[in-house]
């Protein structure tokens, strides 16, 4: 063979290896989009060999109108987030005016629910995106089964339809489910109490935090002090004339009725006993179940328990940052996508000003068969409408660093993948730091570093870029990092190409277990400590809580909303007062506020990126909130404050 053939073949061997690759990066080198084949997942297939007479739900996924036109949802929530000129910025709607211009027509409203009636099944709510009805799984599946051969035009505005079995949920399940994001460890003591009486570190009288062998346990006061809230708090602002909601399965439970399948739900009891052993003010605590009151059963026993730490961690933190808030806790009979109905109930009835989400589901299962994706199209729906009420949600990115670490239960290999909802681009996603400081009556230092990837326990924060999703306006603005072009998703047998995709997450806060918090469950302060991005995310929505009820109490009527877009424009437009400087300050500095909107997150990684100090980074964002910084920080993007800073 002459040289010249060796070299033409060469060639074509590696051009049929580069439209291989071409080929392959394709596949996802932009997200997917909902499909028109129509997914519908039946009990049956969400559970094989559920019984027939079963009590299920079944939601039947809408698309809105009007989102992608001219003028449509996404230019309003643009308008609303990015455009401080815009006569619609941060001007928020009502839900009957989001129903009135983006729900479906009322004739598949009509038809779904007349057919659903037909099947014998009590349709429980019609919301803009979604409508949800109760029955056996046998009428679940028959009236799913007549779905698929609704008319053109009905299907048209169909995305996806889903059974949920009540009370069997974690059995054979083959669709995405959602699990709490905390890691605890256990303190190898059993007096509790003792140990707060005797090491706490105490300043001006109050504890503050606890060095116990090789961790650090922050107390409430502590996180209060170390993200720089009193000075707010000597203020007055708290939070107060402001509601959280914190969406959780099943709730914080009685254990010793549990076992006998009898279900009390005792979180504001141990809330108000978390107060009293913490030196906090009573908490204003609600209770409530739009989809139904848990039923536990031997199949969901375990699962329940384990969403008892998550409720009493998440209720617990919302109120140590905004102690004057109001907290609504909304509970999900399953673990399933009740869970994003209970959401948009919260959302359509303008219950609250945030919302905490400590739960999620791998974006990548989504897509392996059975495929049901179009199913976060319909998620996103949700968070579109609360981002143009006004209302800023808050998720965790998720305990598993950069990957999903689910499928190794299926023998199958690790991959990347983020955490959804946290990658939904109207959501702020929260990652997880590891917070450590010292704090002393002359001096205090204070320094966070990303909650690192480890591969013995297999945690660290949550990060990397969305399948699903674009890259959010604020990312674009700034000009995001894409840290590896592509990754390959062995399972998917893909590779992804991340460039253009939303980035994960937007901020972050104390996650490491090892400089966790103590929770109160069932009436005592539990022997373990507690972190994952399920204590990052009720902490960063206390704390904006907070900020907002600041802004309202100088007299600035200014609704935060969804709180990533107002930070990307700081960054963009205020660089130079965005990060604090340093890691010591004199103390009273923590009495009289540190200037500077976020604390930089100074180095670390989740097993595939690494954090980027000063800018926005797949592991931490763009760093963690600085109260008393943040809230004076904000008004500059406040259009009247806005042209003043930057014209003069």
């Amino acid at each position: 063979m002459t040289n010249l053939i060796r070299t033409i073949l060469i060639i074509a061997v590696l051009i049929l290896i580069m439209t291989m690759v071409i080929t392959v990066h394709a596949q996802v080198s932009q997200p997917l989009g909902p499909s028109s084949t129509l997914q519908y997942l039946t009990c049956t297939e969400v559970i094989p060999g559920v019984s027939g007479s079963n009590f299920s739900h079944v939601i039947v996924w809408l698309r809105l109108s009007n989102v992608t036109t001219p003028n449509g949802l996404l230019y309003l929530l643009n308008q609303l987030y990015y455009s401080p000129f815009s006569p619609y910025y941060h001007e928020f709607i009502t839900p009957q005016e989001f129903a009135e211009w983006y729900s479906p027509p009322s004739y598949v409203f009509n038809y779904i629910t007349k057919l659903a009636a037909k099947y014998g099944l009590i349709v429980n709510y019609t919301f803009p995106m979604l409508i949800e009805a109760t029955g056996n799984a046998s009428a679940v599946d028959n009236f799913l089964t007549a779905l698929q051969t609704a008319p053109s035009n009905i299907q048209q505005w169909i995305l996806a339809g889903e059974c949920i079995p009540l009370g069997y949920f974690t059995v054979s399940k083959v669709v995405p489910t959602y699990k709490p994001q905390y890691m605890a460890i256990y303190l190898n003591t059993t007096g509790v109490n003792a140990m707060l009486n005797k090491d706490a570190k105490v300043l001006n009288k109050v504890p503050m935090q606890i060095f116990y062998n090789n961790v650090e346990i922050w107390l409430p006061k502590g996180l209060e002090f170390i993200y720089d809230e009193l000075p707010l708090f000597s203020s007055g602002y708290t939070g107060q004339g402001l509601t959280i909601a914190i969406v959780d399965a099943f709730g914080d439970i009685n254990f010793t009725l549990a076992s006998n399948y009898v279900y009390q739900n005792i979180a504001c009891q141990d809330l108000a006993t978390f107060d009293s052993m913490f030196g906090l003010p009573p908490a204003s605590c609600q209770v409530i179940y739009p989809t139904g009151t848990p039923v536990l059963t031997p199949y969901n026993l375990g699962t329940a328990e384990g969403w008892s730490y998550e409720t009493a961690l998440d209720v617990e933190y919302a109120h140590t940052m905004a102690p004057g808030a109001k907290i609504l806790l909304v509970i999900s009979p399953t673990s399933g996508d009740d869970l994003f109905v209970d959401v948009e109930y919260v959302v359509n009835k303008s219950l609250a000003n945030f919302i905490s989400l400590s739960w999620g589901a791998y974006e990548d299962a989504f897509y392996y068969p059975p495929p049901s994706y179009n199913l976060l199209y319909g998620y996103d729906e949700v968070f579109m409408q609360a981002a143009a009420e006004g209302i800023g949600v808050f998720a965790a990115s998720g305990d598993s660093g950069a990957f999903d670490t689910g499928w190794l239960s299926y023998n199958m290999s690790m991959e990347p993948s983020t955490l959804y909802p946290a990658s939904d681009p109207w959501v702020t996603g929260v990652g997880g730091t590891t917070l450590i400081g010292n704090i002393t009556n002359v001096l205090t230092y204070r320094i966070e570093y990303a909650w690192n990837w480890n591969s013995t326990y297999m945690w660290g924060s949550g990060g990397g870029y969305s399948f699903a999703f674009d890259e959010t306006p604020g990312q674009r603005l700034i000009h995001i990092i894409y840290e590896l072009p592509y990754v390959y998703e062995p399972d998917l047998g893909i590779y992804f190409h991340t460039i253009g995709h939303r980035g994960v997450p937007d901020i972050a806060a104390d996650a490491d277990p090892f400089t966790g918090v103590l929770i109160v469950m069932n009436g005592t302060i539990q022997p373990i400590l507690i972190g994952g991005t399920s204590l990052a995310t009720p902490l960063s929505a206390g704390m904006t809580a907070t900020i907002q009820s600041y802004i309202y109490g100088t007299g600035v009527d200014y609704t935060i909303g969804d709180l990533a877009p107002n930070l990307y424009l700081l960054y963009h437009y205020y660089p130079s007062q965005f990060y604090v400087i340093g890691g010591a300050y004199p103390t009273n500095m923590f009495y009289t506020g540190i200037p500077g909107a976020i604390f930089m997150t100074l180095g670390g990684q989740n097993g595939l990126y690494w954090v980027i100090p000063g800018q926005w980074n797949p592991v931490d964002g763009l760093g963690q909130i600085n109260v008393y910084g943040l809230a004076h920080l904000l008004p500059y993007i406040i259009p009247r404050y806005f042209v003043y800073n930057q014209y003069g």
